[in-house]
């Protein structure tokens, strides 16, 4: 289904194909502090960047460069939006799309590690930086991406511009209580930003199930908008390979070669020698009998 004109709609009726292999999303996030600014319709969140690329996607690495979070979300989840959503946004090293990554959040009265997270982090711009333009440090112990994103099933598509997009379904949404989801209401106001996608496709497996991040491996992960998975990816395993002409340099292997030729030449003389003595004895040929069983 086309989702050229229309928001993109993140939905298992939706996918156009598999891309397990083409679609392969691999990090290892730090801890990091963070600065909160309230932009009026977006919280925008500042990471710090780390020695290494945190995460690989279509055989690029990247580097986070922002947070936000939207409220209610800007993608469609089954046909709905979801109480809001979280959006992390990573620049390529050497050139070219952005990689977003996208987690809706959905009123529950469960808890996860990354709904205390999300949480810390809405309370503390409740209450240091509850108006528009305003900003706060917040001092939130063991701030980790690795901590949000879920290692689940996730979908993807390319935007017009060309972005990749990995967006986790609302099966995978961040928990979080409907005072929290009320809080946020209040902070920020709706923000009607366009998702489209050409195409949707589904990765069952979800992150980090290729290639650990900078062991220098990578998966070749670029859609083809095609379901079949084809993809070419580049190894080395070891291989058992026979060169003849390095037998001869083994002298035992020398040896028996030169009696197998010995014995071969003595049966073809023997037989000459018996056809030529055969033929002036009776004038006619007539060819001994070689009985195997006294041959030792």
């Amino acid at each position: 289904m086309s989702n050229t004109n229309y928001n993109i709609n993140i939905s298992q009726q939706n996918v156009s194909g598999k891309c397990d292999l083409k679609c392969s999303y691999n990090f290892n996030y730090s801890e990091s502090n963070t600065t909160v600014k309230n932009n009026g319709v977006t919280i925008a969140l500042t990471y710090d960047n780390s020695s290494v690329p945190p995460v690989i996607y279509n055989n690029q690495k990247y580097t986070v460069s922002n947070i936000t979070i939207m409220c209610p979300s800007i993608h469609i989840f089954n046909g709905s939006a979801a109480a809001a959503e979280i959006v992390i946004e990573h620049m390529p090293v050497s050139g070219g799309p952005r990689l977003m990554v996208a987690i809706p959040f959905t009123s529950s009265s469960e808890s996860s590690a990354a709904s205390n997270v999300i949480m810390e982090i809405i309370k503390g711009v409740s209450a240091n930086a509850p108006s528009e333009g305003d900003s706060t440090h917040l001092n939130i112990t063991g701030f980790n991406l690795q901590t949000i994103v879920p290692l689940k099933p996730f979908f993807s598509y390319t935007s017009p511009d060309n972005n990749e997009w990995i967006v986790f379904g609302s099966l995978e949404a961040i928990p979080l209580n409907s005072n929290i989801l009320a809080t946020l209401g209040k902070i920020i106001k709706p923000y009607p930003i366009s998702t489209q996608g050409a195409a949707l496709f589904y990765n069952s497996s979800g992150p980090n199930t290729g290639k650990t991040v900078g062991d220098g491996i990578y998966i070749s992960c670029q859609p083809t908008g095609s379901s079949e998975e084809e993809t070419a990816v580049a190894y080395s395993k070891n291989q058992t390979s026979y060169d003849f002409s390095n037998i001869f340099n083994n002298p035992t292997a020398f040896l028996i070669f030169q009696v197998l030729i010995g014995c071969i030449l003595f049966i073809i003389v023997f037989l000459f020698c018996s056809y030529i003595f055969s033929w002036i004895i009776t004038g006619s040929v007539k060819l001994p009998s070689i009985n195997m069983n006294n041959i030792s």
